[in-house]
């Protein structure tokens, strides 16, 4: 059987990180789900700079950064997509210009999801409501 494979959102990451997010005992609860059900985790690297930028903002310890960056990269069950640029298909262009409150980076990460058939995992509620959305209409 193969391993379910999800995305999580730079949101999730952060909450996980930050002890003083609102998110916080979620986003544990769900990493210890993930473990427990040895799901395959995808890091965009467009996740990895949101989540490495907002906690530098948020004054966290460059020692605690360069751990979280290292643990990212050499944990088996977490996997980087790590091709720069911005890749989007005609579909996810035209979502990303259609949907007023969707990003960039969500429409990208979104349409990722959809071309390499992995689950998205975000606390964004916009977010996933547009991403269920697009995954029931079966748009891709």
């Amino acid at each position: 059987m193969e391993k379910s494979k999800i995305l999580v959102d730079s949101c999730v990451w952060i909450a996980l990180y930050d002890k003083n997010d609102r998110q916080h005992k979620r986003a544990v609860e769900l990493f210890e789900k993930i473990k427990k059900d040895q799901i395959q985790v995808i890091v965009h690297f467009l996740v990895l700079v949101e989540v490495l930028s907002v906690l530098k903002y948020k004054k966290f310890d460059l020692t605690i950064l360069k751990k979280i960056r290292r643990q990212i990269f050499e944990t088996p069950s977490i996997e980087v997509f790590n091709k720069g640029g911005v890749d989007l298909s005609p579909k996810g262009w035209r979502r990303f210009e259609e949907k007023n409150k969707l990003g960039v980076v969500d429409a990208v990460l979104i349409d990722y999801c959809f071309r390499n058939k992995v689950g998205l995992v975000s606390f964004d509620e916009e977010m996933q409501t547009i991403y269920k959305k697009f995954l029931n209409k079966r748009g891709y």
